[in-house]
């Protein structure tokens, strides 16, 4: 994962994302119904939040502590993926324009990006118990339930939701050991 500037997947590309993705992060993120998925996506979200967003993660490359990749359909971008640093384990997480949701997209980029990210070592994943959907995509790429349920706040409902806590099955097996 350290090394790896794209993933292909059968429909999708997977590429860095670059300063003149901002106004399409705005453009998709700004849609209500996506920020309030995202742990930290204001609303409105601005261009320029988007563009801090893009420089803080092109700081904190060095440090080995952010993997984002732009999802690509035919040269447009319509979401991202990302693994963050988080304690002793990384964050996976990803967005989708809405356009975007219930074609498979997400289950394909997901399965594209894990064959890297489980080098990073233990990974953890979340969402929103109201986005039971992705808690189906994360099973799909072998997380599992940690029984965990805890409030996180979400900077687009202005609140904590209640959030179900995953795990990638292989730590979850190797700490039952």
């Amino acid at each position: 994962m350290r090394d790896v500037r794209t993933i292909e997947t059968e429909r999708l590309a997977l590429r860095g994302l670059r300063m003149s993705d901002a106004p399409r992060v705005a453009e998709l993120c700004g849609d209500p119904g996506v920020a309030r998925m995202i742990l930290r996506a204001p609303l409105p979200y601005l261009p320029v939040a988007a563009e801090g967003w893009i420089m803080t993660l092109a700081a904190r490359k060095p440090l080995a502590e952010e993997f984002v990749f732009a999802v690509e359909r035919g040269g447009e971008m319509i979401g991202c993926i990302g693994a963050h640093k988080s304690g002793e384990a990384f964050e996976v997480g990803y967005w989708f324009g809405r356009a975007y949701w219930g074609r498979g997209f997400a289950s394909e980029t997901l399965a594209g990006f894990m064959a890297g990210a489980r080098s990073l070592g233990r990974l953890e994943a979340g969402h929103f118990v109201d986005n039971p959907a992705s808690g189906r995509v994360l099973e799909k790429a072998g997380f599992v339930y940690t029984g965990e349920v805890k409030p996180m706040f979400s900077m687009a409902r202005g609140e904590s939701a209640m959030c179900k806590r995953m795990t990638y099955a292989a730590e979850a097996r190797a700490a039952a050991a």
